[in-house]
């Protein structure tokens, strides 16, 4: 993926994270040996902030089709599932009776798939919409990938080049919303590599490369939550799937507030207190009473929901149990940003910004943010089809 020389001898990297209250941008950059430098983070901000720099202006400059800047960074993008989905799409092409004994082309492969979206795009389009809570003409199609290709029953990492009666792949369609869509049309429209996902899938499949499914994801905010289950329903391929979970953090909080009269800010305040252990016993026991029916409605919907596997939660701050924490057929366990960087060769710095610092904040914003990056620097979905199905996109976004 990283082409390496003499005036390029560190990658540069933006992670956007872009939420319905703002997007946080973390820059980094990583040389040849995969050391890890983080320069800068910026949270809440608005998303035009990040795209309209005088800095990424001038570097974007070219010269007779080169960068006059090398430094220029690849940008990474993970939308919040109120704002991005993905759907999935299992697809059987049969081709015409006087091709069957022929090797299958590029043309012939992309002419196939190429029909079958055409069929299929209004349903998928339809069911983006319900879940970005839209109309039709405001959920865009951003993204399509074909992967997962079998023919014959036979599994290939492309058909091309082999002969056959029947192909089979998994189509994804990626959609956004229409201010997503209009605020990022330059990267969407440009011929430079840029990786988009929705964040839940992107989070799920980067953890997904050292850990075994099924993993599970409670992304728990103020007014609600949601689970993510990423499982290979039939052995084949994992595939997301997406569940209410009725529970919110503002319950526990609730319940701080209430007992101590106070407003939410000062209820989040001493519930950090509580949860990094800095009040006294008499306090922690107080704190332990106040948010445990909170905590056990928590565990209850894990229970009606038959979670099994290991469940990473995203939450305004971190629940009051020690990790791992066994529940059932499902265990909470840390997110493992760190373990896999380690795993997959990457080093993060020994020293460094304050944001190094923030690893293991309550948030998780940093490991979260890192894991968008594992699975945008492994990606392999740039292939000639899907190439050539993003050339595609135009007729069938608008």
């Amino acid at each position: 993926m990283v082409k390496w020389d003499f005036f390029h001898p560190r990658e540069k990297f933006l992670i956007l994270e872009i939420t319905p209250k703002g997007t946080n941008g973390l820059f980094l950059s990583v040389d040849e040996d995969r050391n890890i430098v983080f320069e800068k983070l910026i949270e809440g901000a608005p998303l035009a902030k990040f795209l309209k720099s005088p800095a990424r202006r001038v570097s974007e400059k070219t010269w007779e089709g080169r960068h006059f800047f090398r430094s220029r960074r690849r940008v990474i993008a993970a939308a919040d599932s109120s704002l991005a989905t993905t759907i999935p799409v299992p697809l059987k092409l049969s081709r015409e009776h006087a091709n069957m004994k022929s090797r299958i082309t590029i043309a012939e492969l992309e002419n196939l798939i190429a029909q079958a979206m055409a069929k299929v795009f209004n349903g998928c389009r339809n069911e983006a919409a319900k879940r970005l809570a839209a109309s039709d003409l405001d959920a865009v199609l951003v993204g399509a990938k074909a992967d997962h290709f079998a023919v014959d029953g036979r599994a290939l990492a492309s058909p091309v080049g082999v002969a056959g009666k029947k192909i089979s792949l998994l189509l994804e369609f990626t959609f956004a919303t229409r201010r997503i869509f209009e605020d990022l049309k330059p990267f969407f429209n440009s011929p430079q590599e840029f990786f988009f996902a929705e964040a839940p899938q992107a989070h799920l499949r980067a953890i997904a490369r050292v850990q075994k499914l099924p993993l599970n994801l409670i992304a728990a905010g103020d007014e609600g939550a949601s689970l993510f289950i990423l499982e290979r329903p039939k052995g084949e391929y994992a595939v997301l799937y997406r569940e209410r979970f009725p529970w919110s953090f503002s319950s526990l909080l609730g319940n701080i507030r209430e007992a101590f009269a106070v407003n939410e800010e000062a209820a989040k305040k001493l519930y950090c207190l509580y949860h990094r252990g800095l009040v006294s016993e008499n306090a922690k026991r107080a704190f332990q009473k106040i948010v445990e029916p909170a905590l056990q409605a928590f565990f209850g919907e894990i229970a009606k929901g038959k979670i099994k596997g290991a469940v990473y939660s995203d939450m305004p701050h971190a629940l009051p149990i020690s990790l791992p924490h066994k529940h059932g057929a499902a265990t909470l366990v840390r997110h493992p940003a760190k373990e896999i960087l380690a795993e997959l060769g990457f080093t993060l710095p020994a020293h460094g910004p304050k944001e190094k610092s923030r690893m293991d904040r309550e948030d998780n914003t940093i490991p979260r943010m890192l894991l968008y990056f594992v699975e945008a620097y492994f990606d392999k979905s740039n292939s000639e089809i899907n190439r050539k199905l993003r050339r595609r996109l135009h007729w069938l976004a608008g």
